[in-house]
């Protein structure tokens, strides 16, 4: 079984690249394929040094621009399928270190799950909230019918009321069935990609990994997550900020919040079976996670809420693509670095 690895670096965080590429070596993988997304020159220089010192362990795509994540992971993806020698894949995000035996248990886990190659599996990481509900409470990771941007008032409503549940006192599944997945820690057999193709580059950032994985559910492929492959993810600040909600953070970058906003609105339309009740939730959520935390947090309050709206209107448009530095507000042009 040829295992290859593919991660997408960028900005300075080579730092957090070499600890993935230290733990992934002492897993049974063939290759190690890291696409430099235009990083920093400081970090640039130090992967390529570190790249000649393995001497052909790793191969380093270094590319001219940034091409967020679907473009990296495309790109890192075709790198993969096109070597002869390659059979598998697993890709991993520039900061999940993997834990002692993560990539052997889950292959243990593709055996048990009968050795074909329909079946999709995700190691585990502790810092998403969805992994730790799938895992304790056996919840499916996936999509809310009607929901806007994950939020549903009922659903909030039951989080809300059930809060008190210690997860720790509750089941631990070992394996759960998902209908989509985040690209770190994903693990599948190369031949996915004859049946679904490569990431949409169309998304740039965000959703774009939700959206592939999407494409494999549909057709008919399984996606498993599995417990005991645990991946550590070691940017606790970026983690924070994702599971706090990245758009309403008076810190984050404008380009975040557009591009954060703009694909998930694209990618509900997947799921309303009634516009009534998403819509509902849409105005709920504006005002109590966006405009009211926008207006408490944020200086420039009325520029961040015209990115959310009109990141709303392009992703009900399904106006996609690299689009910030053309997005404009009135006479402003807003640019974001990647």
């Amino acid at each position: 079984m040829k295992i290859y690895v593919v991660t997408v670096t960028y900005g300075n965080r080579f730092h957090l690249l070499k600890q993935v590429i230290d733990g992934v070596l002492s897993e049974d993988v063939a290759k190690i394929i890291v696409v430099d997304n235009n990083s920093n020159p400081e970090s640039r220089d130090k992967l390529g040094k570190y790249e000649k010192q393995l001497n052909g362990k790793i191969k380093v795509l270094y590319l001219d621009d940034n091409y967020g994540s679907a473009g990296g992971f495309k790109r890192g993806l075709e790198e993969a399928y096109n070597d002869v020698e390659c059979e598998f894949i697993w890709l991993l995000d520039d900061d999940n270190v993997p834990e002692k035996k993560a990539l052997e248990k889950l292959i243990y886990a593709y055996k048990y799950l009968g050795e074909n190659q329909n079946n999709i599996l995700v190691s585990f990481r502790k810092s998403r909230q969805v992994n730790v509900k799938a895992i304790y409470l056996g919840e499916q990771v996936g999509y809310k019918t009607n929901s806007f941007t994950s939020f549903h008032i009922l659903y909030w409503l039951k989080s809300r009321i059930n809060s008190s549940i210690k997860y720790k006192n509750t089941k631990n599944y070992c394996i759960v069935r998902s209908q989509v997945a985040a690209y770190g820690g994903l693990f599948l057999a190369k031949t996915v990609i004859n049946e679904v193709g490569y990431p949409d580059e169309d998304f740039f950032i965000y959703a774009d990994d939700h959206d592939w994985t999407l494409r494999m559910t549909k057709k008919g492929l399984n996606i498993y997550l599995c417990s005991e492959s645990r991946l550590k993810d070691i940017d606790w600040t970026w983690t924070a900020t994702r599971e706090k909600n990245s758009s309403c953070e008076s810190s984050d970058r404008e380009y975040k919040v557009y591009y954060t906003i703009r694909n998930h609105v694209y990618f509900d339309k997947n799921f309303i079976k009634n516009k009534y009740v998403y819509y509902i939730n849409m105005i709920i959520k504006l005002f109590y996670f966006y405009f009211l935390h926008t207006y408490l947090k944020t200086e420039n309050a009325i520029k961040r809420i015209k990115i959310i709206v009109k990141a709303i209107k392009d992703g009900l448009e399904g106006k996609l693509g690299n689009t910030f530095n053309k997005v404009s507000m009135g006479n402003e042009n807003f640019c974001g670095k990647k």
